[in-house]
């Protein structure tokens, strides 16, 4: 449950890449956001993601950890209260298709797409990551634009 001056939150791939990776160059900034999320250190509520999002890290994490940590944080995410996970229905993946042809000067991903639609689709804002192709897409990037989680 949120509270009123909670603030949604989509979370990418790379944040729970980062926090299932002990060896990513991230992995203590994405393990220290999510522990003061669910302490409520940092308000961040309710947490969504995606079914794109948990395919594109099933396989970043089988390729580069192996398939018993891939299928461990799956599980993880998936058995959490904490998460909303979203389907890409097919108005989602329309809209997806459309952004991904309209950045031609870009190199985002259509995962990243598929998120940005779903954050603009759900009033979503705020998203953890740690790349900045949101930020190009015209969201806030969690931790690296918000100076609370620096201090």
């Amino acid at each position: 449950m949120s509270s009123p001056d909670a603030t949604a939150l989509f979370i990418d791939t790379g944040a729970f890449y980062a926090r299932f990776k002990p060896d990513d160059e991230n992995h203590e900034q994405a393990v220290e956001l999510f522990d003061g999320i669910r302490s409520g250190k940092y308000t961040y509520r309710p947490l969504y993601t995606s079914r794109y999002v948990l395919s594109e890290l099933a396989t970043l994490l089988l390729r580069w950890v192996g398939h018993g940590d891939a299928v461990h944080a799956l599980s993880a995410i998936r058995e959490s209260e904490s998460f909303t996970v979203l389907p890409v229905d097919a108005g989602a993946f329309d809209r997806t298709c459309k952004e991904f042809a309209r950045y031609d000067d870009q190199q985002i991903s259509f995962v990243d797409h598929s998120s940005a639609v779903l954050a603009d689709e759900y009033d979503i804002e705020h998203l953890f990551a740690f790349d900045s192709d949101f930020r190009t897409l015209g969201f806030t990037i969690v931790p690296g634009d918000t100076p609370e989680i620096h201090e």
